[in-house]
């Protein structure tokens, strides 16, 4: 019998999208736009003939008939998937997908490369950031670097180390000789990034002047962005002092740009090291975390 199939771009970008019940979500699993997944569902519906979803600006839930059609779609793809496996895993033995997020990709992984292939030459790391938390039983994620509590001691998730946040500021506004402190700003603005995960609470120039004993918090001008890019190009113009982790403080690209501000640090949370139940079995990723275990402790 002759199979009647609509296209597979179309199929995966139905599926992906009921199960995550998300338009976003589903366009980062597959690596496209989320106009692209739109595309591909629209596309569905009309070689159908049938309404998939049913949309309310950006929420978008199942019709009954794309909930009877769900998990036989779902099952029939991780069917394909487990038909694929094991060439997968042969190309990949040398390979380790990695999620975390763009700060940490940027700021502590990215300048760490060239001893890790040093000492892994055979080895490839692919590197996909994100603030959006993986599922990894649902992706080709081998292992994910995460921010947030410290793991327990009989969880399986690996810790790497705490984050802590410092005043800084841009290096052109300190005068020869004089230390950065914060009453230097007497024109400029404190600088405030709103995280994007908002599950984590920032660190607070409030909470940095209650640590440093100041009670002139009100008195300074403030100013603030939703995301650390904007925050960064303020700050290296001279606009204010923004509290940054350690890590990017200290990093190369910003080393030399910036000054820690006398004062307080922040801690922070927690980075710690997730693997997925397929990756257990694979040399590359034990080779890796135990890497950038040992690599944490310098």
């Amino acid at each position: 019998m002759k199979r009647r199939l609509p296209p597979l771009n179309a199929i995966r970008a139905f599926e992906a999208a009921a199960r995550l019940q998300s338009i976003s979500e589903a366009a980062e699993e597959l690596s496209v736009t989320p106009t692209a997944v739109s595309h591909q569902i629209r596309h569905l519906e009309t070689l159908l003939d049938l309404k998939l979803f049913e949309r309310s600006g950006r929420n978008i839930t199942l019709t009954d008939q794309g909930a009877r059609m769900l998990p036989e779609i779902t099952r029939g793809m991780d069917s394909l998937a487990t038909a694929f496996e094991e060439t997968y895993g042969n190309i990949d033995a040398n390979s380790v997908n990695i999620s975390t997020t763009r700060e940490f990709a940027r700021y502590w992984l990215q300048p760490r490369l060239d001893a890790f292939y040093e000492a892994y030459p055979q080895l490839t790391l692919n590197i996909y950031a994100s603030e959006g938390v993986t599922d990894m039983s649902r992706s080709e994620i081998d292992v994910a670097i995460r921010y947030g509590s410290k793991p327990a001691e009989t969880s399986e998730e690996i810790w790497l180390f705490q984050e802590y946040y410092v005043g800084a500021v841009s290096r052109t506004l300190l005068q020869p000789g004089r230390a950065a402190r914060i009453e230097m700003l007497t024109k400029q603005r404190l600088i405030d990034v709103r995280w994007e995960n908002s599950s984590l609470t920032a660190p607070s120039w409030k909470g940095w002047f209650s640590a440093a004993d100041r009670t002139d918090f009100e008195e300074f001008r403030r100013m603030s962005f939703d995301a650390y890019n904007l925050a960064f190009d303020a700050l290296k113009r001279g606009h204010g002092a923004a509290l940054l982790s350690r890590t990017i403080v200290k990093s190369a690209e910003f080393g030399a740009d910036l000054a820690e501000l006398e004062g307080p640090q922040l801690p922070g949370y927690h980075y710690r090291v997730m693997r997925s139940a397929s990756a257990l079995r694979k040399r590359s990723v034990k080779q890796f975390v135990d890497w950038i275990t040992e690599a944490a402790k310098a």
